[in-house]
């Protein structure tokens, strides 16, 4: 049933602008043939999947040329593991084992895929690296996978979710995406954000648009309207320092020292959140702690001026580094994961911790540590005994789980800080699986539980004399930093692409104003109420 004139279909919004323009909704290509037994001889399998992989690369080199920008890194990263001689290793052996080319490499990249999973920083590549899959296939079936986007006028395409490969297609018609699936963090989100692309994701109703309609993108009202009234845009705000300093210190987000090199060159006050795990991803031995700390040493210097925070390894059976032999589990979510190796890793996690420590004094800056996926405060106080017995730097604990949520204000004496990841403690508290595209609404970070959470935190980390922080994705949103500001939230860190807006919101209006402004939402019973008080107190000030 096609979407009456003036219907209106909710999502989650990326980015401050509105957009009206004709629908082109993007239909899934033709299917790929079933995965089946080779009929052919190995080596023409080996030759027929060898050639669809050089075609595919240098077809990622094109549209990286012609993306440049964020695009352009992302498309080299893909080509990386694209062209990985391990993956093809393990295509080689399904060949071996019988397998047609197209089916050697799907199962190679479903198995790949499966190392990948499990946190959002690499849930949304594995979607990214599944098209690749799919576009060796398509290669070898002799099957086009390119779009057909128009040059000119104004378009809003629709469509489950956009790849790399595809987002590289689009013109400069393109004014707005909506997409059925995908999430804040995906690939679509991404480049519609740094190109201004008013876009809508995880909007299940917008199946019932067609190619022609005239919509509004609205992404500050988290929806799409049927119509062509720019007017009924919701306003974004336009934050304006009147302060020369935030009212709590805004950090960036690493995983690299290509990320420490970029943070540094935004107003970052230091580093909120260093994903050590992603210099891990790929090390089928272990790291000596002198590599370590020549990897650790470079990032550090390269880290924007401020404290520093590293968390140690959060990986495990659902995100297995190849080095730890983790075993696979049916619920990987609620299994060993983050500080939990410390039961049959000890070795790992005090190297680990060893090498920051060097890192810190060849470095001389700044370094607080803390563990991943502490659910009590018996495992807070092992791991802060742990990490004082080896180095001279801050010791704190993420705040993923409810249950460690609930007693922070029984931490003093432990740890130094708590820092609070968002998209674990949504996932955890809503029971909802936060790569679950229908669970959406759920893991918006304007759920008054949520909120309600984060104000339980920051006044128990008060009582208890520890500082407290918010490294998850919501802290990248401008309005919700300053609400955490008035919570009593002592320090935020966004994606470094966000650092300078999420700057400029907190240097905006005093702190007393945005005490008031967390009150108002406070009282507020759903997420769409939240964000709206939200926006309309700010609005005011």
């Amino acid at each position: 049933m096609a979407a009456a004139k003036g219907a209106i279909l909710k999502g989650l919004g990326v980015g401050l602008v509105s957009a009206v323009g004709d629908v082109l909704v993007i239909k899934q290509t033709q299917p790929l043939p079933a995965w089946t037994k080779s009929t052919k001889t190995k080596e023409q399998e080996l030759t027929e999947l060898r050639s669809a992989i050089d075609f595919v690369s240098g077809t990622l080199d094109e549209l990286g040329a012609k993306a440049g920008g964020t695009s352009a890194e992302i498309f080299e990263a893909l080509k990386m593991l694209l062209e990985d001689e391990e993956l093809f290793d393990v295509a080689t052996a399904n060949i071996e084992d019988g397998w047609s080319a197209a089916a050697a490499i799907g199962k190679a990249v479903d198995e790949f895929s499966e190392l990948l999973g499990g946190d959002p920083t690499f849930e949304e590549r594995v979607a990214d690296f599944q098209d690749l899959s799919k576009r060796v296939q398509a290669r070898i079936a002799g099957i086009e996978m390119s779009l057909s986007i128009p040059a000119t006028g104004r378009i809003v395409l629709v469509g489950e979710d956009f790849s790399p490969a595809d987002t590289a297609q689009f013109t400069d018609a393109v004014v707005g995406v909506i997409t059925y699936k995908g999430g804040p963090t995906s690939h679509t989100a991404i480049i519609c954000r740094s190109k201004s692309i008013a876009a809508v994701v995880s909007c299940p109703e917008a199946t019932a648009l067609e190619s022609g309609d005239r919509v509004l993108v609205d992404p500050v009202g988290d929806r799409v309207v049927v119509s062509d009234d720019q007017s009924l845009a919701t306003k974004s705000i336009d934050f304006v320092a009147i302060n020369e300093e935030p009212l709590i210190p805004v950090r960036a987000n690493i995983g690299s020292l290509e990320d420490a090199k970029a943070a540094s060159q935004t107003r970052a006050n230091g580093v909120g959140l260093f994903r050590t795990e992603l210099l891990y991803l790929s090390a089928k031995t272990e790291p000596t702690i002198e590599e370590q700390v020549a990897s650790y040493t470079e990032i550090l210097k390269s880290a924007p001026k401020g404290p520093i925070v590293v968390r140690t390894i959060d990986a495990g059976s659902d995100k297995p580094v190849p080095f730890l032999n983790m075993p696979a589990e049916e619920n990987p979510s609620l299994g060993v994961r983050g500080y939990r190796l410390i039961a049959d890793h000890r070795g790992f996690i005090e190297s680990q911790l060893k090498a920051i420590e060097q890192a810190r004094a060849a470095s001389g800056r700044e370094v607080w540590v803390m563990a991943p996926m502490i659910a009590t405060a018996e495992e807070a106080r092992d791991f802060s005994d742990l990490a004082r017995s080896i180095g001279k730097y801050k010791v704190g604990i993420m705040v993923e789980t409810p249950s460690i949520a609930l007693i922070v204000d029984q931490l003093g004496g432990i740890v130094d800080f708590v820092s609070v990841g968002t998209n674990d403690l949504s996932q955890y508290l809503f029971a909802a699986d936060r790569m679950n595209p229908s669970l959406g609404a759920l893991l918006n970070h304007w759920q008054p539980a949520l909120i309600k959470s984060l104000a339980r935190i920051a006044s128990g980390a008060s009582s208890a004399g520890i500082t407290s922080g918010v490294c998850g994705e919501s802290a990248s949103d401008p309005a919700f930093a300053v609400v955490l500001a008035g919570l009593g939230i002592e320090s935020v860190s966004a994606s470094k692409s966000q650092v300078t807006e999420v700057h400029n919101a907190l240097s905006s209006l005093s702190l007393s104003d945005a005490k008031e402004i967390a009150n108002e939402v406070l009282k507020q019973t759903t997420a769409e109420a939240a964000k709206a008080t939200a926006l309309s107190e700010i609005a005011k000030r």
